[in-house]
């Protein structure tokens, strides 16, 4: 089903808005990448009040291109145009689309078009958790998170507003999607659990787009991919080797050597572009990622 896109809440492109007018030299004006967001909010219409239209909460703040709902009756929004730059990213931002050090040019909001899903997050005062809902950490290992699920039909609109872009925007490939913890790792926890697999499968009409994101969701993935990839994480654990769920000093170490010797930014988070490398490596070195689990 294909749903009609609203585009009574656009952002006028007028000065005091979160809005900027084209793509900049900096990114050979396009778009680099896609962030994706979660909106901590239960429906689009929160979404709506806080950056879509002419006088959101987050006016001159905070906008993004898209908002999209958890049903097709709540559908899509748009709130910017794809030929021009919404403020979804930037604050705190320590990397850019490809996980190398972001600056003031390469910053999401003048780099990669910025979607938000309605999700409300993780479990937390006032949020309790379903029984289906997802567990996942922060990019620094030691927050343990239940997330909330993505619905179907929501999926279904992820894959259509991703069309969208890729034929607006063809040189953007699956490698240039992440999230905005990817970005703003220690600073944004979403959108852990994300089903970027299923997502850029149905996008990019690509089932052999691996899944190198939920092999990665726990502390407990995390350190058995060091340990198979040859760090040492101490005698730890119910197997001796360091494997034990918590996420400490050792993996901090192991974490940081691996991004080292990888040429990634060594900064002690565990993004998609450390979960990338790692996949690349193990299925180079014949070992099945599935074995992480």
């Amino acid at each position: 089903m294909k749903v009609q896109i609203n585009e009574k809440f656009m952002i006028p492109l007028t000065a005091g808005n979160a809005v900027g007018k084209g793509w900049t030299s900096a990114t050979q004006y396009r778009p680099m990448g896609v962030t994706w967001h979660w909106t901590a909010s239960w429906d689009l219409q929160g979404c709506r009040d806080t950056i879509g239209g002419s006088h959101p909460a987050q006016q001159g703040i905070a906008s993004a291109h898209y908002g999209i709902g958890r049903s097709f009756s709540e559908g899509i929004d748009r709130y910017v145009s794809l030929d021009n730059r919404s403020w979804h990213a930037g604050k705190n931002q320590l990397l850019r689309w490809d996980g190398q050090p972001s600056n003031d040019r390469t910053k999401g909001a003048r780099a990669t078009i910025g979607v938000e899903t309605v999700n409300i997050g993780y479990a937390r005062d006032g949020v309790k958790a379903g029984a289906d809902w997802i567990k996942a950490y922060s990019p620094n290992g030691k927050q343990a998170m239940l997330i909330q699920p993505w619905t179907e039909e929501q999926i279904a609109m992820m894959i259509q507003v991703g069309r969208e872009i890729i034929e607006r925007w063809p040189a953007i490939t699956w490698q240039d999607h992440h999230g905005h913890h990817d970005v703003c790792p220690g600073y944004k926890v979403d959108v852990a659990g994300f089903p970027f697999a299923r997502v850029l499968r149905g996008i990019y009409e690509d089932p052999g787009i691996p899944d190198i994101w939920s092999l990665f969701w726990t502390a407990t993935q995390r350190q058995r991919a060091l340990v198979k990839l040859g760090y040492d994480l101490g005698r730890f654990g119910p197997n001796g080797d360091g494997v034990d769920g918590d996420w400490g000093r050792a993996s901090d170490v192991a974490l940081s050597a691996f991004q080292k010797q990888n040429d990634l930014v060594v900064n002690g988070y565990w993004t998609t572009f450390v979960s990338r490398t790692a996949w690349n490596l193990l299925m180079a070195r014949g070992i099945d990622p599935d074995s992480l689990a």
